[in-house]
């Protein structure tokens, strides 16, 4: 009767005890997303998240309580610890268009700009709203715990703890308790703030700190450093008083040869000028670490030379795009730019995607090309590969020295189905499936443009006076259905093929350049794609760094790196690679002490770096048959015109000249002079470029 007594006396502030983790979760949620709508709106459509969010906060609290044994005071302590989070978060959002990452504040990112994020979020409403949750569990401590002091038992206390454990691994591990299976959840790897979004702030960061598992190889220390620098020779440079060469690299999206499957035919050859390239020029194939996706994984091996064999987890699960560019990483961008080099970076895509508009500026860019200041050159449902080749050719014309272009196409990016493109002229006849056909010979015109692209890019160079070098090459085979689909209808996959990781792994490259003497080329071999930058540098004469320097050389003994699994198979130890991990560990996430040794640690990242051409400028606005005619530079159909800061209907004439309707009732004599402005937005609605104020005439 005692027992039942007590237990009916404690019952409501344990009954407080599964209420407060639920308004804390509210209050952490709503501060990330800025606003009760959007809070609202995900509860709506994603409950099942919402209750991983509760546990998160439940699972913290009840840890919490079984360690100090009061339930008010861990309270506090969590509110200190996850509101200023969603804070950070939620104003960096707003900023530039991703949430405060588990990493972020691992590695102490970007703390000053989180200060100027912070004073342009918090509002009144924000603040005034938090204020009033926050007095409402003030309220609920006073009503059920002033007059009944919260006393937990030590198997109680023992009890919350235990059940405290068992949440925070299911969370964490999806296991003992399968909670991402049981309810379907997924990460989405290219674009985590999709996965924020929907899984909401508190279970996603859960989810993200396994990313900051990242082994550090033995014996790591700065002299251990210094004595692999110190055993470094250097590659030699071309001479002082020749010219150094334009530097081109271009990555053609799910570029691959499939000529190379024996049991089909196509009616012409897809790719004649890289054949033909080829038996010249050094080409080969290059041993991707990834298959039908993640190419910014293919991207950050090519440019920083650091290897996603290193980093203990699958490719398909981890991009050091997102997670681990988080301060300057030495790449082809910062070598040559050190070397009086304009590093410009093109990508006929959303700047935001896999975090590009960090990731370039960390690379040591000073310009980024992006989908946003493309004209309108479609092939397909993406850009042309053709308005790739034009954009790298107009950056190098008006350059005044030498230039390094790195240059992605998107034209030919998955899916494949027929009807992709306006039309097909290549036939593909075998023993092969009607929707295998159709696939390939979709995917056949898209690399035949590809193909076109290396054309235009080679004809050009060919009859200009500077010195130019080309690097083009494959980031990973296309993707041809689930369960390599076409590739096993084509019979080039094979029932329990041995060599299914080298088929579907290898692209081809080629290297081309208008300078070098034949017989210095070499055709038909093989690399990994850290070693690519390497061997460009080493080919167009100019001077790397230490750490191409050694992976040059370790190339030479080395030239590709499978995964782990396959060491053995390469022949490859794992003390051949100790070093190269070493340095690669240090670039990252180490002190830098190479970076440091060598004076560049702290001017990778260049001051001037730039998204597209600089913001919009508004140098004339006239009244034309009403509509605004708006005359400046920097004009593109991302464009939106705005008069006192409220949008227009408003068109792009390909060049220099906005129009925009004006409202039905608006007064242009009105006095003020109305004020119109430029505003370019991406499609996330981020804004990432503003004009001058001009005011109407």
């Amino acid at each position: 009767m005692q027992t039942c007594l007590l237990i009916l006396k404690r019952l409501p502030t344990r009954i407080v005890i599964v209420i407060l983790p639920f308004l804390l979760m509210a209050m952490v949620e709503f501060l990330e997303r800025g606003n009760v709508q959007d809070l609202y709106t995900w509860v709506l459509h994603h409950p099942l998240s919402m209750v991983l969010a509760y546990f998160v906060v439940g699972a913290l609290y009840l840890f919490l309580i079984a360690v100090t044994g009061r339930s008010r005071l861990a309270f506090w302590v969590l509110c200190v610890l996850l509101l200023p989070l969603g804070a950070i978060s939620g104003s960096k959002l707003q900023a530039i268009g991703s949430p405060y990452y588990p990493w972020d504040l691992y590695f102490n990112n970007q703390l000053v700009e989180y200060r100027r994020f912070l004073s342009a979020y918090l509002n009144l409403r924000i603040i005034v709203t938090i204020a009033a949750c926050l007095l409402v569990v003030a309220v609920l401590f006073y009503v059920f715990m002033r007059k009944r002091p919260t006393r937990f038992h030590p198997v109680e206390r023992g009890l919350y703890g235990i059940i405290a454990i068992v949440l925070m691994c299911s969370l964490y591990m999806d296991k003992p308790i399968p909670f991402m299976n049981m309810y379907g959840l997924y990460t989405v790897p290219w674009d985590q703030t999709i996965t924020y979004d929907e899984n909401g702030y508190l279970f996603s960061s859960v989810q993200m700190l396994g990313f900051l598992k990242v082994a550090k190889p033995d014996g790591y220390s700065e002299k251990a450093v210094a004595n692999v620098m110190s055993h470094i020779p250097q590659q030699p440079a071309t001479a002082a008083d020749q010219k150094k060469p334009n530097i081109i690299v271009m990555l053609s999206e799910s570029f691959w040869d499939p000529t190379i499957m024996k049991n089909i035919h196509f009616s012409e050859d897809p790719i004649p000028f890289l054949h033909n390239l080829q038996k010249t020029y050094t080409s080969g194939w290059m041993l991707s670490p990834q298959f039908g996706g993640s190419t910014a994984n293919v991207e950050f091996e090519v440019l920083s030379s650091n290897s996603m064999r290193f980093f203990g987890q699958s490719p398909d699960k981890i991009l050091p795009y997102i997670e681990y560019m988080n301060h300057g990483v030495d790449s082809l961008a910062s070598i040559t730019t050190r070397q009086g080099y304009q590093a410009t970076a093109i990508n006929p895509f959303f700047s935001w995607f896999f975090d590009s508009r960090k990731v370039y500026k960390h690379f040591g860019f000073s310009r980024f090309i992006s989908s946003e200041f493309f004209p309108n050159d479609f092939e397909g449902p993406n850009y042309a590969d053709r308005a790739v080749a034009k954009k790298i050719i107009a950056e190098t014309e008006k350059s005044p020295g030498p230039d390094f272009v790195f240059a992605n196409t998107m034209e030919n990016h998955h899916p494949y189905t027929p009807g992709k493109f306006s039309k097909n002229t290549i036939e593909v006849n075998g023993d092969i499936s009607s929707q295998s056909k159709g696939i390939l010979e979709t995917y056949a015109q898209g690399i035949k443009d590809a193909d076109l692209c290396l054309r235009t890019l080679v004809e050009y160079y060919s009859k200009q006076s500077q010195p130019t070098i080309i690097l083009f090459f494959g980031d990973h085979l296309p993707f041809f259905e689930d369960d390599y689909k076409v590739y096993r209808d084509a019979k080039y996959v094979l029932p329990n093929d041995p060599d299914l990781y080298t088929k579907t792994h290898y692209t081809p490259f080629v290297i081309w350049n208008n300078f070098l003497p034949a017989d210095q080329e070499k055709p038909d071999m093989k690399i990994d794609p850290s070693f690519l930058g390497p061997k460009l540098l080493h080919m167009a004469g100019v001077q790397g760094s230490y750490y191409t320097d050694y992976l040059y050389e370790l190339s030479q003994k080395i030239p590709v790196i499978p995964p782990q699994n396959m060491w053995e198979q390469y022949h490859i130890k794992e003390s051949d690679l100790h070093d190269y991990e070493l340095l690669q560990y240090d670039n990252l996430f180490g002190g830098r002490y190479g970076y440091a040794a060598k004076g560049f640690k702290d001017t990778i990242v260049q001051p001037s770096y730039t998204l597209g051409y600089g913001d919009p400028v508004i140098n004339n606005v006239s009244v034309q048959d009403k509509k605004l005619r708006i005359e400046g530079s920097n004009f593109f159909s991302s464009c939106s015109v705005y008069i006192d800061g409220a949008e227009l209907k408003s068109s792009f004439d390909g060049g220099n000249t906005l129009y925009a309707d004006i409202p039905d009732g608006l007064d242009l004599a009105s006095k003020p002079a109305h004020q119109i402005e430029v505003r370019i937005y991406d499609d996330k609605k981020m804004k990432i470029g503003q004009s001058n104020l001009f005011p109407l005439p």
